[in-house]
């Protein structure tokens, strides 16, 4: 029987069912399962002992079922025994009438058969052993009714079984024409009799519903009482799980799962905390941005005349320093072509009036930078490869006039390098750290420098000269002597004006090594940079 009901989980799968354990003591063999099932009514639990009676000798053995429920269950609702499978279980006795089916049809049964049955039945409606109810119905209810195996066994009788039934039982135990619902003894409740017509299914329903309730409360029959392990079950709680030994792995995972979550609520607390300073920390930030803020409008409110006046004022003094440093830079320069024609007379003392005489004379003036770059040709170590449109563009220029006068000494201070550096070459002399470079040849005074040192760069930056793209906008012409190619890298400059726009610069390229020359490969306005363009 239990293989049975495991069989049948697995096949229907509408209950679970535990063993809770089985046990033989010589005169009978028990087994105790569980089982639980839900609907849409809730969820039930129904623990089920199930006991094998017999003895020496015995053709038969009796089978006995007890259940507990956690909750009463309604007549609505199937019945445990049947959901669980057990619809052949119920109450045992002599001459017991099998139970196949929840309700057994009776109507159109033949005169012999409802002689012998209604003799069996009505025996068996007046023995005090019996301990499930019977249903007759002799007219069906207005709800259908179904049977509940182990519980209530229903009989849907004609009217001639009926009358058939009523000559074997007492005239107080008689069907009438509707239906009677005999309680069992056991359960000392009294029986429903509806004598309406049709039945009414509520109020059989009703009837049914309190035996269930009283079957939870009645004592066991006096049948089962004879079993010793049946009643040693019945007296015991049926919803106390079995003792079972401590697991030890169990014990300790269960230890450390309350460490662990020990751990946790204390680091929940910091971090709580910690929370809320921080949300007290960005509440004083908020009033202080807010008070920052009403502060700042009020400022901007009264103070805003006042500060564009201040910048208009300042940008006026910068304009007054920008043209004193214009006019400071122009009297530098005059005083730095005048030292270097002193320094010229002091080096060629035999030549002294003329000296002198060139000392005394303005500054040379020109009209244009192509008039500038054609008296560049006279000047002997000078090769001019830059083309004239660049610089003819700075011609509009209102500071045009400084940058001629400051590149014309510009080429006059590298051909004079280049002269000075070319005839100690010749002469098969070291020129000597002064005449290194052109900057050095500036930075010491050397006569025929015209221009300050921090105006001549020897080389492009990093950026520049490591951006193909950079360099070649910084390549030009040059003679095949200097470069086969025809073509070089002019990195180093001199600028004609440092800082504002167009900063224009002289690109040149000092062979006097190898060609005694040097070249000048661009006059214009500053090229282009990383960051001009």
């Amino acid at each position: 029987m239990r293989s049975r009901l495991i069989t049948r989980q697995r096949q229907h799968d509408d209950y679970t069912v535990t063993d809770l354990g089985s046990s033989d003591d010589g005169g009978s063999r028990r087994c105790d399962l569980e089982f639980a099932y839900g609907d849409g009514e809730g969820r039930y639990s129904v623990q089920v002992f199930l006991s094998l009676c017999y003895r020496a000798g015995e053709d038969r053995v009796t089978w006995l079922l007890a259940a507990a429920c956690t909750r009463p269950w309604r007549s609505c609702h199937v019945a445990p025994a049947h959901r669980i499978g057990l619809e052949e279980l119920g109450a045992s006795g002599h001459d017991e009438i099998p139970i196949e089916t929840p309700v057994l049809a009776m109507r159109g049964w033949s005169r012999e058969e409802c002689d012998h049955l209604a003799d069996l039945l009505g025996e068996a409606l007046v023995a005090p052993w019996r301990t499930s109810a019977v249903l007759v119905l002799a007219e069906p209810p207005t709800v259908p009714v179904a049977g509940w195996a182990g519980l209530v066994n229903v009989f849907d009788v004609d009217d001639r079984f009926r009358r058939t039934l009523n000559r074997n039982v007492p005239l107080g135990c008689a069907v009438p024409a509707g239906a009677r619902l005999y309680a069992p003894p056991c359960d000392q409740l009294p029986d429903f009799v509806e004598t309406a017509s049709p039945v009414n299914g509520e109020a059989l329903e009703g009837a049914i519903t309190q035996l269930i309730q009283a079957r939870g409360r009645t004592p066991l029959p006096e049948e089962w009482a004879d079993v010793a392990s049946v009643r040693a079950w019945y007296a015991a709680d049926p919803f106390v799980s079995p003792e079972r030994e401590p697991d030890a792995g169990l014990t300790e995972k269960l230890d450390r799962a309350e460490r662990e979550l020990a751990e946790a609520r204390r680091v929940i607390t910091i971090l709580r905390k910690k929370a809320k300073a921080h949300a007290e920390e960005r509440d004083r930030h908020a009033c202080e941005v807010k008070a920052l803020r009403s502060r700042l409008e009020d400022v901007s409110a009264t103070e805003v005349g006042c500060l564009r006046e201040q910048l208009a004022q300042l940008q006026a003094t910068v304009d007054d320093y920008a043209r004193e440093f214009e006019e400071t830079e122009a009297e530098r320069d005059e005083l730095r072509r005048v030292n270097g024609l002193l320094a010229g007379r002091l080096a060629r003392h035999h030549e002294a009036d003329d000296e002198v005489a060139a000392a005394g004379r303005p500054p040379e003036e020109f009209s244009s930078f192509a008039e500038l770059v054609k008296a560049a040709a006279s000047l002997a170590h000078l090769v001019l490869t830059a083309e004239p449109a660049p610089a003819a563009i700075l011609d509009h220029h209102p500071k045009a006039a400084a940058w001629r006068r400051k590149a014309w000494d510009a080429l006059r201070t590298l051909d004079a390098y280049a002269s000075a550096r070319t005839s100690l070459l010749d002469a098969g002399q070291d020129p000597g750290p002064e005449l290194s470079d052109v900057l050095a040849f500036a930075r010491t005074g050397q006569p025929g420098s015209l221009i300050s040192a921090n105006i001549i760069a020897l080389a492009e930056s990093d950026t520049v000269t490591t951006n193909e793209r950079l360099r070649q906008a910084r390549t030009f012409r040059v003679d095949p002597r200097t470069n086969p190619a025809g073509r070089d890298y002019f990195g180093a400059h001199i600028a004609l004006e440092r800082f504002k726009a167009p900063a224009p610069r002289l690109h040149f390229l000092d062979d006097t090594d190898r060609t005694g020359r040097v070249y000048v490969g661009y006059l214009g306005a500053h090229l282009p940079t990383s960051k001009t363009n």
